[in-house]
């Protein structure tokens, strides 16, 4: 998970089952997966000389150059890796649209600022180890936690390092490798060993850049806690309502409504095997959703991050119902506090990122690859990032996950 600076316990992060519900029970194998420790001095090899790579470069709005630029060999506690793919998410394109989350001033964690190497949603194969780093070796295929977190504030020692305190910057620059740190948008990149999972036996790679998305989806359903046999509404189709989805099913939801006013959205919706979807221009999506449960829904998950989809949120769950929200806002919300929400019993419960997810993830991903691989719709190289993939995504509505890979 990104920066830690000199003298962190990686064994901190540690969550010790606390989020375990029973619904992952029915689609997985595997354990909630802990982050691990780099406790030798001997594993591994020293490297001195850095090399040139071909990379995506951000140096402000509107402002991506594909350079030729060194990399240095990985610390004694860092991995370099030889990316693999690398997704693009909507927060590249607000990086590139408004310069959004960038580090004009130097990042609290590690004195970075612009330029950056984009790109936060990537897997590769090891090809350097540090000293420090025993559980992997050359040839490893791992995804890449892309958090920056200092390891040793309250709530990085709590296992809570999506929320470092240390983490903050007064510009707004994000906490993820691709914004204040170099990321996976190029041929190489060093990742802290603490911060690498490795991919399930056969995986493949471009799978394995779709955990850090699902992984966002996860959180939330890790916060509100979805049982098996609960219904639940999805308010927007884009990527991550997609992929909150696709989960939810997977968890045992007894019926799953999704709702868009893109239509090319919901088409592929009903491709992943959705069949209440519903589109809020032609027709109403509470007396959709009531007609079939009067009183709402369990759990209803906020993917749009607009007023409109918050308010049909709130009128789609049910009294003592639950509102998570997955979406970031562009700009304020109003809501009736004592009419809307505290009358009705409704709590509204908010998620940033995700923390001790990746190696549960992987595996979910992994026991239901036919679910997931139709998110990949789109697969370029470096040189054509920007064009054929940043903008394209701003366009083009039928793309849910284009992948970049520097082998293409």
């Amino acid at each position: 998970m990104g920066f830690i600076r000199a003298g962190g316990n990686p064994q901190r992060f540690r969550m010790h089952g606390r989020y375990a519900t029973p619904m992952w029970r029915r689609c997985m194998d595997a354990t909630h997966g802990k982050m691990k420790s780099d406790s030798s001095d001997d594993a591994g090899t020293a490297y001195k000389e850095a090399m040139p790579m071909k990379a995506v470069r951000i140096y402000g709005e509107k402002d991506i150059r594909v350079e030729d630029v060194p990399i240095d060999d990985p610390k004694d506690d860092q991995v370099q890796i030889r990316v693999k793919f690398c997704g693009i998410c909507g927060s590249d394109l607000h990086a590139y649209l408004e310069g959004w989350g960038l580090p004009t001033h130097p990042y609290p964690l590690n004195g970075k600022t612009v330029p950056v190497v984009l790109g936060h949603e990537f897997s590769g194969e090891v090809v350097k180890v540090g000293s420090k780093v025993s559980n992997l070796k050359p040839g490893d295929a791992i995804a890449v936690e892309p958090l920056l977190a200092c390891g040793e504030c309250e709530n990085c020692r709590a296992g809570n390092y999506n929320f470092c305190n240390r983490a903050v910057a007064e510009d707004g620059a994000g906490n993820f490798l691709g914004f204040s740190q170099d990321g996976g948008m190029a041929e190489y990149a060093n990742i802290d060993g603490v911060f690498t999972h490795k991919l399930p036996e056969g995986m493949d790679y471009d799978l394995g850049a779709i955990c850090e998305p699902t992984s966002v989806a996860y959180e939330a359903l890790k916060k509100c806690h979805l049982r098996a046999g609960q219904s639940v509404a999805v308010m927007g189709a884009g990527p991550i309502g997609l992929v909150t989805a696709l989960l939810a099913r997977i968890a045992g939801a007894s019926r799953v409504f999704i709702s868009d006013v893109s239509q090319v959205r919901l088409q592929k919706a009903r491709e992943l095997g959705f069949t209440d979807v519903i589109n809020p221009s032609e027709e109403d999506a509470v007396a959709a959703i009531r007609g079939v449960y009067p009183n709402g829904v369990d759990i209803t998950f906020e993917c749009a991050g607009v007023q409109a989809t918050f308010d049909t949120a709130l009128e789609v769950t049910k009294r003592t119902g639950i509102l998570q929200i997955v979406a970031l806002y562009g700009s304020n919300v109003t809501v009736n506090m004592t009419d809307d929400i505290i009358m009705q019993g409704i709590d509204i419960i908010g998620t940033l990122c995700y923390n001790n997810s990746f190696d549960t993830v992987l595996q979910i991903i992994n026991n239901n690859k036919e679910q997931f691989k139709p998110l990949i719709t789109k697969k370029i190289g470096l040189d054509d990032a920007l064009e054929e993939g940043i903008k394209a995504l701003s366009t083009d509505k039928s793309q849910v996950k284009i992948m970049i890979s520097p082998d293409l």
